[in-house]
C-alpha cells in the first residue's frame, strides 16, 4: 500500500535529500525518442490497456484523443469516424487547430490517468517522469497540468528534472505542489560497444564514457550506423517514432536528402496534429541540412512550415521575416503561399495595437491575384476559393461584412462549379462554417443555422461546429437545442474550459444555479485563472451564501485583473456584509471608476449609502443605475430612500413605474400606500393596503400591524 502524502516528488540531483518513491509507473519524456508526447505517450502506452480490459467505458470515449497522443494504441481501441480536418491529405488540409489544443488534449490525459489510479489503485499509486530536461512543450505543459490537478494523496507524480530552465509555468508548478527528493541512482553502463549503446539509445543516454565513445567514432562509420539504427526503426513501423528517433537518426546518416524528407515529413504531421514546437523544431532542423540552391522544394517548405509555427505561437515578428524569405524564390506557390501568410499575420496574429487590416487586404488581394494565375489548372480553383475565404477574413475583421459573405459565397460557387461532388470535403466544410459564423455575426440567425446544419451533417464528430451551433442557436431563442449542442461538443471533444464556462452561462440565464456551478467549477478545474469564469462563479456563490469560496475567488481574480470592475464590487459587497463600510465604498467607487455602466456596482453603493445613513446618495446613484437598467427593484429601492427624505410624490412615480411594469412584490403596495397616505391620497393608500394584504393570503404581512395603525 502506497503511504499517503500532501506533495508530489521533484526529483533532482542530491546527495542530502531523502530519496522520492518509487514508482508503479515510469515514463521517459526525452524528445529524440518519439518528439512530441514521448511521456504521455509512454505512459498511456502503459496503463490503457490494463484500463481498457478493466473498465472499457472509460476508455473508449476518449480513443480519438488518446490515438492522436500514442498513435500505436489504434490497433487496440475502437475509434469513431474521422473528422474530415483528420481524414485530409496533407494538400487538402485547410484547417489547422488552435495552439491551445495540446493543452485540451493532456487534460484528458490527467483525467484518464486519475481514472485509472482510482479504479485500479485505489491505495494509491505512485508515476515518475524522467528526462524531462529533454522534454517537448507537450509533456512540459501535461506535467504541469498533472501536479496542479492530481491528488498527490491517491496519485504521487515524480517529476525528475534538475532546472525547469526558461519554462515558468512548470517551474511554478513544481514549486507549488511538489518537494524536492533525491532521484534515483542509474544503473552503471556496461558492455563491449559503448557507442552503439550510445546510438541504440536514440541519443538519449546519459552516461559520459559511452557519449566519448560514441564521438570517437569515425565520421562515416557513426553515420553508418546511424542510417542502420533509423532502418531497424523504421521497420518497427511504430507511428510516434517517426516523430522523433527516425528524423534523428537520419540527420547523422549517410543521405542528407532523405532525413531532410523525413524532417519535412515529420514537420507535417505535427504541424496537423497543432504540435507547433516539435513542428518547428523539426522544420529549423531540416533547413540546417538542406539548402534553397540544391533542394528549393523541400527547403522552402520547411521555411514555410517555420512560418506557420511562429504564427500560432508567436513572435509573429519573427514569422513575417519568414515569409519575407519566401519571397527570395520566383516560385509562383511560395509567393501565394506567402502573401496570403502575411496577410493572415497582419489581421489576427500580430500584437493586438499592430494589427492592420489595410494592409492585410492589400497582401490578401496579391494571393488572390497569384491563385487565379496558378499555373496548375487542376489546382487554380481550389487556391483561388483558398485565397478568396482568407480575404473573407480580412473583411470580417474590418467590419464589412457584406464583403465577407460575398466573399465566401464567391468561394462556394467557385468549388460547386468547378470540383466534383467529392472533392476537397474539408475545403467545402470550412467554406460553409466560415459563412455561418459570417451569418450570424450579421445577425441572420436562421440562414445561419441551415449552414450548421449542413457542415455538422457532412462532419458530425467535430466538436467545435456543435459549439459554435449553439452560441446560435442561444441567440435565436432556442436554448434547449443550444445546451444539446454544449453537451455534444463536450462529448466530443478533448476538455475544453470554453464550452462549459458558455453552458453555465446558458444554464443560469434558464434558472439551473446548480448546473451552472457544477460547469464553472470543472471551467475552473480546468483552466483555473480564467477571469470571466471566476466573475460568473462569484456572483453564484454570494447567491448561495458560500462566502470563503466567493472571498477566495475575488482575492485570485484580482490578483490576475486588479481593475476587474465586477470583481472589484463583488468585493465591496463582501466588505459591506461584514460592516467594513469605508472599504467597501472605495470599491464601489473604484468598480465605478473602471466600468461607470455598472449597474451592480451603483445600485450596490446606494443600499450601502441608505444604511449608513446618506439617502440622497442613495438617490443619486439608484437615478444612475435606472438610467443604465430601469427596472422594479431599483425602482423601489430609490422609493425608500425617497420616503427617507420625505420626497412621496416622486416616491409614488417610481412605485406607479414599478408596478405597472409588472413587478409583483407585495412590498410595493404597502410603499405606495405610505406614500399615498402622506401625500393626503387615504383612498389609494387604503386601497394599496387591502391589496397588499390580500396578496399575503393566509400569511400575515410583517406590516399588518402598520397597517391598522394608520387607518385607525
Amino acid at each position: 500500500m502506497t503511504s499517503p502524502q500532501a506533495w508530489h516528488s521533484w526529483a533532482v540531483t542530491s546527495d542530502s535529500l531523502p530519496p522520492v518513491p518509487t514508482p508503479h509507473v515510469e515514463a521517459r519524456c526525452h524528445r529524440r525518442l518519439r518528439g512530441p508526447y514521448t511521456g504521455a505517450g509512454a505512459l498511456l502506452r502503459q496503463i490503457v490497456p490494463e484500463l481498457l480490459a478493466h473498465n472499457a467505458d472509460l476508455v473508449l470515449p476518449r480513443a480519438t484523443n488518446i490515438v492522436a497522443i500514442a498513435p500505436e494504441l489504434a490497433a487496440v481501441l475502437p475509434l469513431p469516424e474521422k473528422t474530415l480536418t483528420e481524414a485530409a491529405e496533407p494538400r487538402e488540409r485547410t484547417r489547422f487547430y488552435s495552439a491551445g489544443r495540446t493543452e485540451r488534449l493532456v487534460h484528458g490525459v490527467a483525467e484518464l490517468l486519475m481514472d485509472w489510479a482510482r479504479v485500479l489503485h485505489p491505495d494509491g499509486v505512485v508515476v515518475a517522469f524522467t528526462d524531462v530536461t529533454q522534454a517537448d512543450a507537450t509533456d512540459r505543459e501535461l506535467l504541469t497540468v498533472l501536479l496542479r490537478r492530481c491528488d498527490p494523496r491517491w496519485l504521487t507524480v515524480v517529476v525528475e528534472l534538475d532546472d525547469p530552465g526558461d519554462d515558468t509555468a512548470l517551474a511554478d508548478a513544481v514549486a507549488k505542489y511538489a518537494r524536492s527528493g533525491a532521484r534515483r541512482g542509474r544503473e552503471p553502463v556496461q558492455g563491449d560497444d559503448l557507442a552503439q549503446l550510445y546510438i541504440d539509445s536514440d541519443g538519449t543516454l546519459d552516461d559520459e564514457e559511452a557519449f566519448r565513445a560514441y564521438d570517437e567514432l569515425a565520421p562515416d562509420e557513426r553515420a553508418r550506423r546511424h542510417t542502420a539504427r533509423a532502418e531497424e526503426l523504421v521497420a518497427r513501423g511504430e507511428p510516434s517514432v517517426e516523430l522523433g528517433a527516425i528524423p534523428y537518426h537520419l540527420e547523422r546518416g549517410t543521405d542528407r536528402i532523405r532525413a531532410g524528407e523525413a524532417l519535412l515529413t515529420a514537420t507535417t504531421r505535427c504541424l496537423e496534429l497543432g504540435y507547433y514546437h516539435a513542428s518547428m523544431d523539426l522544420a529549423l532542423r531540416g533547413r540546417e541540412l538542406v539548402s534553397a540552391e540544391d533542394q528549393p522544394q523541400l527547403y522552402w517548405n520547411l521555411t514555410t512550415k517555420v512560418a506557420a509555427c511562429l504564427s500560432y505561437l508567436g513572435p509573429a515578428e519573427d514569422a513575417a521575416r519568414y515569409l519575407a524569405e519566401l519571397r527570395h524564390t520566383t516560385d509562383a506557390e511560395m509567393h501565394m503561399r506567402s502573401s496570403y501568410m502575411t496577410a493572415m499575420l497582419h489581421t489576427r496574429y500580430m500584437p493586438k495595437g499592430e494589427l492592420d487590416h489595410e494592409l492585410a487586404l492589400e497582401w490578401s488581394n496579391i494571393s488572390i491575384v497569384l491563385a487565379d494565375n496558378y499555373p496548375k489548372p487542376e489546382r487554380r480553383t481550389f487556391n483561388g476559393a483558398f485565397m478568396r475565404n482568407g480575404r473573407a477574413l480580412v473583411e470580417l475583421h474590418r467590419g464589412d461584412l457584406r464583403a465577407a459573405l460575398d466573399l465566401v459565397n464567391e468561394a462556394i460557387g467557385m468549388t460547386d462549379s468547378h470540383l466534383g461532388h467529392e472533392e476537397q470535403l474539408l475545403h467545402r466544410s470550412v467554406l460553409t462554417h466560415n459563412r455561418a459564423q459570417v451569418l450570424a455575426a450579421m445577425g441572420e440567425h436562421a440562414a445561419a443555422l441551415l449552414d450548421y446544419d449542413d457542415v455538422i451533417r457532412r462532419d458530425p464528430n467535430y466538436g467545435e461546429y456543435y459549439f459554435d451551433r449553439a452560441t446560435v442557436r442561444r441567440a435565436a431563442g432556442r436554448d434547449a437545442e443550444a445546451l444539446q449542442d454544449y453537451a455534444a461538443a463536450i462529448r466530443l471533444s478533448p476538455p475544453f474550459h470554453e464550452a462549459h464556462y458558455n453552458r453555465a452561462d446558458l444554464l443560469r440565464e434558464l434558472g439551473d444555479d446548480e448546473g451552472a456551478l457544477r460547469d464553472l467549477d470543472y471551467a475552473l478545474e480546468l483552466e483555473p485563472d480564467h477571469v470571466d469564469s471566476l466573475v460568473n462563479r462569484v456572483d453564484l456563490l454570494l447567491e448561495n451564501g458560500e462566502v470563503a469560496r466567493a472571498t477566495a475567488d475575488v482575492d485570485h481574480g484580482l490578483a490576475l485583473d486588479p481593475h476587474n470592475a465586477r470583481l472589484l464590487s463583488a468585493r465591496g459587497s463582501l466588505r459591506a456584509d461584514a460592516f467594513e463600510h469605508d472599504a467597501a465604498w472605495a470599491d464601489y467607487s473604484a468598480a465605478l471608476a473602471e466600468d461607470p455602466a455598472l449597474v451592480a456596482a451603483w445600485a450596490n453603493r446606494a443600499v450601502l449609502a441608505f444604511t449608513t445613513g446618506r439617502p440622497l446618495q442613495a438617490v443619486d446613484d439608484l437615478t444612475e443605475a435606472i438610467r443604465l437598467a430601469d427596472n422594479g427593484v431599483l425602482r423601489m429601492n430609490r422609493a425608500i430612500a425617497l420616503q427617507e427624505l420625505g420626497n412621496h410624490r416622486q416616491a409614488v412615480r417610481d412605485l406607479d413605474a414599478a408596478l405597472a411594469a409588472g413587478a409583483d412584490d407585495p412590498d410595493l403596495l404597502y410603499l405606495r400606500g405610505v406614500s399615498r397616505q402622506a401625500v393626503g391620497d387615504d383612498a389609494g393608500a387604503r386601497a394599496d393596503w387591502e391589496a397588499h394584504l390580500a396578496a399575503y393570503g393566509d400569511e400575515i404581512s410583517p406590516h399588518a400591524a402598520r397597517i391598522a395603525e394608520s387607518v385607525a
